[in-house]
């Protein structure tokens, strides 16, 4: 078995790498017919909503593994 020990701020600093910065990027969806069809409010809280389950589902990992990941 391999452990590997983290700090708190480590952890902080992962979270904050991770926030999926690319779908964020306008050119990523520019040809993307389906995405365009949606209002532009929609799409930012469908954006928001990935983004927080996201950042949910590793800090909840993180924190399963002794991180508090408290600011």
């Amino acid at each position: 078995m391999k452990a590997i020990i983290i700090q708190d701020s480590d952890a902080c600093n992962l979270l904050d790498l991770l926030k999926l910065e690319k779908f964020s990027d306008p050119q990523m969806w520019q040809h993307n017919e389906t995405w365009h069809a949606i209002p532009e409010q929609q799409r930012k809280e469908m954006l928001d909503n990935l983004h927080r389950k996201f950042h949910y589902m590793v800090c909840r990992w993180l924190q399963e593994q002794g991180a508090s990941c408290v600011r």
